[in-house]
């Protein structure tokens, strides 16, 4: 057995021991994504005369991210733990590739690239985004190489979009002046009626 399988085996028989733990990380490994987009979306429109660049730069490394992550599984083909009969499965996954792990990557997008623009969201969302790591082999979709791998993946894709911030941030500008617009012009109507 590698050293891989052992991990993934002494970290996923935790799960089953408390029903409290096992929901927490049925939650964090499903539903933590999701969450982080909720708080960029809600760091987007905090300031309301400015775009808030650094939301919108996290939000382009995770979609880089979530982008990149299949096109690095073309290149490892990894069952998922449970189709070769290790563990056991908190969730229901598809039995696809499970490396890199995509809920990784995303959320080490957004957590590095809010390090990287220091922005004070960015010890959240790293917790959050090593919580995901954990939870994705704690309720057993994931071994640990693919948690490491989509987190290197999601670090990259955030350094990458730093890196290129000038182009980025002139988007997150149009993007801003577009919805300034669309938010007057609804505002306008709504005052007619």
């Amino acid at each position: 057995m590698s050293l891989n399988e052992r991990l993934f085996l002494a970290m996923n028989r935790l799960a089953h021991q408390s029903r409290p733990v096992d929901l927490v990380m049925v939650a964090a490994a499903q539903a933590v994504p999701f969450l982080l987009a909720g708080m960029l979306l809600a760091a987007w429109f905090w300031k309301k005369r400015e775009p808030n660049r650094a939301a919108f730069r996290a939000a382009m490394s995770a979609i880089l991210g979530l982008g990149l992550a299949p096109l690095l599984g073309l290149l490892h083909d990894q069952p998922l733990p449970a189709t070769l009969g290790l563990g056991q499965q908190l969730i229901v996954h598809a039995a696809n590739n499970s490396f890199p792990s995509e809920h990784t990557s995303v959320s080490f997008a957004v957590a590095i690239s809010l390090i990287l623009s220091r922005n004070g969201l960015w010890p959240i969302a790293l917790a959050l985004a090593v919580l995901v790591g954990f939870a994705r082999i704690f309720v057993g979709v994931h071994f640990p190489a693919d948690v490491l791998a989509g987190a290197a993946l999601g670090s990259l894709a955030g350094l990458v979009t730093h890196v290129g911030r000038k182009p980025t941030d002139t988007l997150a500008d149009s993007v801003h002046r577009l919805q300034r617009r669309v938010l007057l012009n609804l505002s306008r109507r709504r005052d007619r009626f």
